[in-house]
């Protein structure tokens, strides 16, 4: 992508689109959205479906619009007159063609200015798929020029709690994942789309083509299910297994699930062999430093969504 040129925000008076603002994983596009309306932005979300999710954004004043990654057209229109986008795939497959139909139309639409959700994992080489595809897709909006930034995220979503191991601990009090006592790096998806808004409302926020945030804490799963056991007075432990083991299950959870995702399974198992196999990241103050606002603790998540983490509050 192209460095910007001067001026310190999007150009243009139209709104900002948001993709992704329905997905389910970190839910980055949704917090995005809404932290852009309370910075009195005008948000076009693009979601796939009119469903709960969709009615829920347009309550809270985004102008609701229908289509797809690999609907060119739909793409088009959802670009036209907007001042900034936000490009948020989920880990799942599709992502370079996604980015590659979202470039083109960029481009023809002359979009001045776009947020690229990344991975820290983003790399030709990587051992997971997701992350290599992610730099495919980093790669489409270089040579397209579009003017942006790409937010990699050094860190896993707390999120992972609830969509990963979410039911294992309301049914069986357990936390089983090949990670074993890697100290794994932490972010909350609110604390990332809230990143993502900051950076869509002032571009002198990236310093760069390429934003690296950082974990906002380092914690090992044992010391991650104490915690939930402490919080919330339901026992939750934790079991090693093997990345095999681990990518079965995740697999085999999400298909009972009705949402079968085995290049999610394949990343997430890929990851916990890279990183244990490297010295752990350091926390920032990157959520601080471009929000302003104080990042979200384990603690807090936990008491916000204890629901769904061990199936009543």
């Amino acid at each position: 992508m192209l460095m910007p040129a001067d001026g310190d925000r999007p150009d243009g008076p139209g709104p900002v689109l948001v993709t992704g603002a329905t997905g389910r994983h970190g839910g980055t596009g949704s917090h995005a959205a809404r932290n852009l309306l309370a910075r009195g932005l005008p948000v076009r979300a693009l979601v796939r479906t009119q469903d709960e999710r969709a009615e829920q954004l347009a309550s809270w004043g985004a102008d609701v619009v229908t289509g797809d990654f690999a609907d060119y057209d739909s793409l088009l229109s959802a670009l036209d007159g907007v001042r900034a986008a936000y490009f948020c795939h989920p880990v799942g497959p599709g992502i370079a063609e996604a980015a590659g139909l979202f470039a083109s139309a960029a481009r023809e639409t002359h979009l001045p200015w776009l947020v690229d959700l990344s991975l820290a994992a983003s790399n030709p080489r990587s051992l997971s798929p997701q992350g290599r595809a992610q730099w495919v897709a980093e790669q489409a909006f270089e040579r397209a020029g579009i003017d942006g930034v790409h937010l990699r995220i050094e860190a896993f979503f707390l999120e992972n709690l609830l969509q990963v191991h979410g039911r294992q601990m309301r049914e069986k009090g357990v936390i089983r994942n090949a990670f074993g006592d890697f100290p794994v790096a932490w972010i909350a998806g609110a604390d990332v789309g809230a990143m993502a808004a900051a950076l869509l409302t002032d571009r002198t926020l990236a310093d760069g083509r390429t934003l690296i945030a950082g974990p906002t804490f380092l914690m090992a799963y044992a010391q991650v299910a104490g915690t939930i056991s402490e919080v919330t007075g339901h026992r939750v432990v934790y079991e090693e297994i093997t990345a095999d083991q681990w990518r079965g299950e995740m697999i085999a959870d999400a298909e009972a699930q009705g949402r079968p995702n085995p290049r999610g399974a394949a990343h997430l198992a890929a990851q916990a062999v890279s990183l244990r196999a490297k010295p752990p990241t350091t926390p920032r103050d990157d959520v601080t430093r471009l929000t302003g606002r104080r990042p979200t603790g384990l603690a807090d998540f936990i008491v916000t969504h204890s629901h769904r983490l061990i199936g009543h509050p």
